[in-house]
């Protein structure tokens, strides 16, 4: 295994499942003193590298885990450290230890126009932790079922990536919360009884219902979602960025283009943009136009007015 090691993408959760699995893979016993977490936030570099070069205590290896090293991207992060990349560049170019460090960067894009990032790159391996496709959820859900010796129903499974969407870190909380209540089998009803419906699976039911102009439904899930704690202004925001989305997707489809180039000309997930393509096939694309200046008039009075946020919205969704 390479000692030098580099985890990126921007879902924290499988980044911090990969890095566990490495540490321990490299390791065999883990215990406390053999592997060893750093924030590179909070502990500077020669902290960091003399955590590397102490040798293991009772253990014949040992790996360092570094949260968040921001250096190999183009962020501009606050930090409670002044780091010596020069330091650590040194470091990596000579290593000459046994541990295991692996470094957390909690980015979509490392920066390689960077030194430190080109030479990571040459000496050590780089990882990219990538958002799962809908397939692979599935996939995974179904194995992590079978390893708790638990069925699901395939209108089971349905429902619940209906509910939660394909997000990793959504789809575990839920996921976990199931396995918990149920004994040999995840059916329907389980899921309706126990899951809970993501925020962004929310907002695209909140702007289905404003487009289809079921007003009164609207309303309802609008104050359910305030009563969650969710910001009205945040809320609009979330359906004004849902209808663009609808409206982009609308107008490639008219030119022809599929799914999978659409997702990556927007950057969003193909499983956003499969979702979209079902829904924009309900409106015309002046409707969608016209919904979308109703957005900007409604922003323009969440800025300006002395209202209550939650009538101005409730308000905007009764004359959309």
């Amino acid at each position: 295994m390479e000692r030098l090691q580099l985890i990126y993408g921007s879902n924290t959760m499988r980044i911090s499942e990969k890095a566990k699995t490495l540490a321990q893979s490299y390791v065999k016993e883990p215990d406390a003193f053999s592997i060893v977490t750093l924030n590179y936030k909070e502990t500077p570099v020669e902290a960091i590298i003399e955590e590397a070069q102490t040798l293991p205590f009772l253990s014949d290896a040992k790996a360092v885990i570094v949260e968040d090293a921001f250096s190999f991207t183009g962020a501009k992060v606050r930090s409670e450290v002044e780091h010596n990349i020069d330091l650590l560049v040194e470091y990596i170019n000579n290593k000459n230890d046994d541990t295991l460090i692996i470094f957390k960067v909690y980015s979509e894009q490392l920066d390689n126009r960077k030194k430190i990032t080109k030479l990571m790159k040459s000496k050590g391996k780089v990882t990219e932790i990538s958002e799962m496709t809908e397939q692979e959820v599935r996939s995974h859900i179904r194995s992590v079922a079978e390893k708790a010796e638990v069925d699901m129903a395939p209108e089971a499974l349905d429902l619940f990536i209906q509910l939660v969407g394909i997000k990793y870190d959504h789809v575990t909380n839920e996921l976990e919360k199931l396995l918990l209540y149920v004994e040999d089998t995840i059916t329907r009803e389980d899921v309706e009884e126990i899951v809970s419906v993501s925020l962004e699976q929310n907002i695209f039911k909140l702007t289905d219902l404003i487009l289809s102009g079921r007003k009164a439904e609207a309303v309802r899930l609008l104050r359910v979602l305030i009563l969650q704690n969710e910001e009205p202004m945040q809320l609009l925001h979330l359906i004004i960025s849902q209808l663009r989305l609808l409206y982009q997707v609308k107008l490639m489809q008219g030119e022809g283009y599929q799914g999978d180039f659409i997702a990556k000309s927007l950057k969003v997930h193909p499983y956003r943009v499969k979702l979209a393509g079902r829904e924009v096939r309900k409106y015309r694309q002046e409707e969608l136009e016209q919904k979308m200046v109703k957005c900007r008039d409604i922003d323009y009075k969440f800025k300006s007015s002395y209202l209550d946020r939650q009538s101005l919205f409730e308000l905007f969704i009764m004359e959309i």
